[in-house]
């Protein structure tokens, strides 16, 4: 399938408590050559290392299921920021971009991202977030891959963390759209059964918009392309600890799949 592509940056504010910043978000926009069609999309949100091979994995194939993409690398080399919340508006801005652009149908846009843009990915659910980060729009669908689900739970439970301003509110008014998050049963930073007790912790009226489906013997990021051993203080919800990856090609092409009949699903067209 013939696909332009064009590397883009995307404008956003990175607001803190101390400072307004412009912040430029780098991107690769892949869009199938389909004449007289608006095309659904989706932004891949990558994680910390940027453009690693994981966005253009997932991205390739949902070209070839004629979707448009846009790797989105909103750290832009300049490392995470210590409150994600402060970049959410620059997935939004991604959101307004490719809705603007007449080739894409401005209603079918979904999202997905791995770890650190996983965890923007579940963050942009929440209406409440959304209104203070976004305009107008909100994206379709939402898959999150290991999004460090122990977090997201402390934060429907009202635990205090480390994310300044994230308290119950965050998860209990949501936009509605659905949310999907895939996690490994050996992900170094949840344990087993995190992202399920996430999902539990939610209200009932919310629950239903939120799937879990963990991956047996799969571990954090079994999708990149080489396995390590890293010490990372959030580890172990937040006690540190060493992270194992193993690149899994076999659970890799599962979430790959995955990824592409759950965009199918809820953005297909009328």
């Amino acid at each position: 399938m013939t696909r332009s592509m064009t590397a883009i940056l995307v404008g956003c504010v990175l607001g803190t408590t101390f400072v307004q910043a412009e912040l430029k978000s780098e991107g690769i926009l892949r869009i199938p050559e389909r004449e007289g069609v608006r095309l659904p999309a989706v932004v891949f949100v990558t994680s910390s290392p940027g453009f690693d091979g994981r966005g253009a994995f997932y991205s390739a194939a949902l070209q070839d299921n004629g979707f448009a993409t846009l790797e989105l690398d909103v750290t832009a080399g300049k490392g995470l920021p210590a409150n994600p919340r402060d970049q959410l508006s620059c997935v939004f801005e991604a959101l307004e971009m490719l809705a603007a652009d007449p080739r894409i149908d401005p209603q079918r846009i979904g999202i997905m991202g791995v770890s650190y843009g996983g965890t923007l990915a579940l963050l942009a659910s929440s209406e409440a977030l959304a209104r203070h980060h976004a305009r107008s729009r909100r994206f379709a669908a939402h898959l999150p891959l290991y999004p460090v689900c122990w977090r997201h739970h402390a934060i429907a439970e009202g635990r205090p963390i480390s994310w300044k301003g994230m308290d119950r509110s965050v998860y209990r008014e949501v936009t509605g759209r659905p949310v999907h998050i895939l996690v490994g049963d050996r992900d170094g930073y949840d344990r087993p059964g995190d992202c399920a007790r996430f999902r539990d912790a939610l209200t009932p009226a919310v629950r239903p918009h939120y799937s879990v489906t963990a991956y047996a013997n799969a571990t954090f990021a079994w999708d990149a392309r080489f396995g390590s051993v890293t010490y990372e203080a959030n580890a172990n919800h937040g006690e540190g600890g060493f992270v194992t990856t193993v690149a899994d090609a076999a659970i890799a092409a599962r979430s790959r799949d995955f990824a592409v009949s759950f965009f199918r699903e809820h953005l297909a067209g009328p």
